[in-house]
């Protein structure tokens, strides 16, 4: 269940969105036939039509489509006194209902002046036991905010490459917004902003790791990509070995942008499907008490159950060496060793033989990398005893998870205490530097002239008057130069780990105004080489901008 919208409430219907870029794919048809699957369990559903220019679930419903008179006392929605259950028509089938915001608009193809949160506040106060909404083709901010504040949020998605292109622009579209959703998104407003409009449009979760200003901004965009829990839908497969795809897509994107969806089911291509929307429409003669087909029965009843599949397939998903190889990949530690084991290799066959893949990432080359780590993880998996999979090395895999979390916790406690105390970590880098040495030499001259010795030397850089001569101040970059080089590691070993270019690493150290890059990058920048040699990343960053400022 996603937790970036409100907590679910028995006073409330359930929000279930059916997204994606890309038009075709299934959504308005998926959304009338679950809803009918629903309503056979006296489940009371509201299908409501976010298309606001060309409404079309109104035919798979059976019933007119819902109009709206200029001259009538009801205000257009987002005017003052509007509310969608003005705009609330019955269909031809029992327990379902229809609105669209295509009726809601005061002039034609004039979107209504409503935002996300207003429209799922006036649904929230139906009585209803669903909600469905029906999204356009398209990455609109109303459409996206839907989809990311829904409780259960679908990506419809087919096999076709323009389809997973544009399913993933929505999900960067998606985590996009979705950090303005959190709850400390306010207390670095500026941050966010700044680092979300200087991201292309194929940014993925590196690129935000390694822009983000601040230690706050990075937690931000980590835990929402964690509280921003998704579904998929692979729609319209036609053949054996694209029932896989949709679950090497959401490990696809998982890697990329750190969003796991949970796969809901895999639709099959049926032509007798489409003949019966046709006939339940009215347009054709026909039967209209035929039964759906056995995939969408069991999307339905999914979507019911949300719970069992939140189960089956938890959420965030915990990596390390020592985490159950199950949970590596997605799915429950309770499920089977063999289970698991096919489970890896169908994402290691999926990455090898579905070149579409590929533009999920926005390296390309990284498909073909992912599917050499799921290769060895596969032969792990394979000479596991059976007995590595009893209920009690789950217990011990869950409780190494939550420890691990509890340390990382602490982790950062302890980083927030040593801030606030006194310590120098990287005192122990001065005495090699050159820059240290007019301290040696007072030291010296000062058991040569004992008037001198009421002086005490500094025993910092940073303790040294204001009247000191600026050339005789220590450079932070000789500082970061001798960090790297007491590690014995080369400039471009330190970009391979930091994933900062050598020129700027250069810049970094010599201080190249010219070369260095804008201040909310050098800060990512000092915070990311200070975390590569384990130091204070705060003390880095003060040092080196109290330089800047005096030079």
């Amino acid at each position: 269940m996603n937790n970036i919208g409100p907590p679910i409430h028995s006073d409330r219907p359930k929000v279930v969105t059916f997204g994606g870029g890309k038009g075709g794919v299934g959504r308005s048809t998926l959304c009338a036939d679950i809803a009918r699957g629903l309503s056979r369990h006296n489940q009371r559903v509201l299908c409501l039509d976010a298309s606001w220019s060309c409404p079309t679930l109104h035919i798979l419903l059976g019933c007119e489509e819902p109009s709206f008179a200029p001259d009538r006392s009801a205000a257009a929605l987002g005017e003052e006194g509007s509310h969608i259950a003005d705009f609330i028509r019955t269909t031809a089938n029992a327990n379902i209902w229809l609105s669209s915001l295509a009726c809601g608009r005061r002039f034609p193809f004039v979107r209504p002046k409503l935002h996300a949160d207003e429209l799922l506040a006036q649904l929230y106060e139906l009585d209803f036991d669903w909600v469905f909404v029906d999204l356009p083709s398209q990455c609109d901010p109303l459409s996206v905010g839907l989809f990311t504040l829904s409780d259960i949020p679908i990506m419809m998605c087919t096999p076709e490459p323009a389809a997973v292109r544009e399913s993933t622009q929505f999900m960067r579209a998606v985590l996009y917004q979705a950090i303005g959703y959190h709850p400390e998104a306010h207390e670095v407003q500026e941050e966010l902003v700044d680092m979300l409009v200087s991201q292309p449009l194929t940014y993925n979760a590196q690129s935000l790791r390694y822009d983000a200003p601040s230690a706050i901004c990075r937690r931000v965009v980590e835990e929402t990509s964690q509280r921003l829990e998704t579904y998929l839908v692979v729609n319209m497969v036609r053949e054996g070995a694209e029932h896989d795809l949709g679950f090497v897509l959401a490990h696809a994107w998982y890697r990329e942008l750190n969003m796991y969806p949970r796969v809901l089911a895999t639709i099959d291509y049926q032509d007798r499907r489409w003949f019966f929307n046709r006939r339940t429409t009215g347009i054709n003669p026909g039967r209209s008490d035929e039964a759906l087909t056995s995939d969408i029965e069991l999307l339905a009843r999914h979507i019911r159950d949300i719970a069992l599949v939140d189960m089956k397939y938890p959420r965030p998903v915990p990596q390390g060496p020592d985490v159950h190889p199950a949970l590596r990949m997605g799915v429950s530690p309770e499920t089977s060793r063999n289970e698991v084991r096919q489970h890896c290799r169908r994402l290691w066959e999926g990455y090898r033989r579905e070149t579409t893949v590929s533009l999920v990432f926005s390296d390309p080359s990284r498909r073909l990398s992912t599917a050499e780590e799921l290769e060895e993880l596969y032969r792990k998996v394979l000479v596991m005893p059976s007995e590595s999979f009893s209920r009690s090395d789950v217990e011990a895999a869950t409780r190494a998870a939550a420890e691990e979390a509890e340390s990382q916790r602490q982790n950062r406690a302890g980083a927030a205490a040593d801030k606030a105390s006194n310590v120098r970590p990287f005192e122990r880098y001065i005495s090699s530097s050159p820059t240290a040495a007019p301290s040696a030499e007072r030291a010296a001259s000062a058991q040569k002239d004992p008037a001198s010795a009421t002086t005490p030397p500094s025993s910092a850089p940073n303790d040294e008057p204001e009247s000191m001569p600026r050339a005789k101040k220590p450079s932070p970059g000789r500082l970061v130069e001798n960090l790297r080089r007491q590690n014995q590691m080369s400039l471009q070993e330190l970009s391979s780990r930091t994933h900062i270019g050598v020129k700027y690493l250069a810049a970094i150290e010599e201080v190249d105004l010219q070369v260095l890059p804008r201040d909310v990058y050098l800060r990512g920048y000092l915070r990311e080489i200070a975390r590569v040699f384990e130091a204070d990343p705060q003390e880095l960053i003060e040092r080196y901008f109290r330089y800047l400022q005096d030079t």
